[in-house]
């Protein structure tokens, strides 16, 4: 056990009544500051660019016999209560990333859109709320990349599209 002696009391009141005469430097942020915290995204940096993965919900399903190719219930309920999670129902997270690289500004998947938003009432479909809620003005967007196409990750409102000139497929544009 730690014993607190009156000399060190004394050396650290004396510290602490010095602090406000230390010279300390402004931090200074790459994002600009919040003023409240948000836990609907989280802004990281990799390099030179700004990463924020933006929460577009979260689902709640109950555990099917084929919920994984190649392994039973059994053996996923097994793998399940070794990690303390519920063995009859598994919990899936929404989160499209923005990547801001300076001169562009990036979405990989889009999410599960705004019906899916009004049909669950609220649970998924959140991408386009939190993003204004991370600061991210949807507009700004330059390119829009779809990882694979799951409803999950594709469901991109139509006014992130246009139709280019002579094709008959869909292009992201501003």
């Amino acid at each position: 056990m730690t014993e607190i002696t009156r000399r060190a009391t004394l050396a650290g009141a004396a510290a602490s009544a010095l602090l406000p005469f230390v010279k300390t430097s402004p931090a200074h942020a790459a994002a600009p500051l919040a003023d409240k915290q948000n836990a609907s995204f989280y802004r990281y940096n990799v390099g030179t660019h700004q990463v924020t993965v933006v929460c577009d919900g979260v689902a709640t399903v109950n555990l099917t016999d084929n919920y994984a190719a190649g392994a039973s219930k059994d053996d996923i309920n097994k793998v399940f209560a070794e990690h303390h999670l519920p063995t009859d129902k598994v919990t899936h997270t929404f989160n499209p990333v923005v990547v801001n690289t300076g001169p562009k500004l990036v979405v990989i998947d889009t999410g599960l859109g705004p019906d899916q938003f009004a049909q669950t009432k609220g649970k998924v479909g959140q991408f386009q709320n939190n993003l204004a809620a991370a600061g991210i003005d949807r507009a700004a967007v330059d390119t829009v990349v779809i990882s694979h196409f799951h409803g999950d990750h594709t469901r991109m409102p139509r006014s992130w599209c246009r139709r280019r000139s002579g094709s008959s497929g869909w292009t992201t544009a501003r």
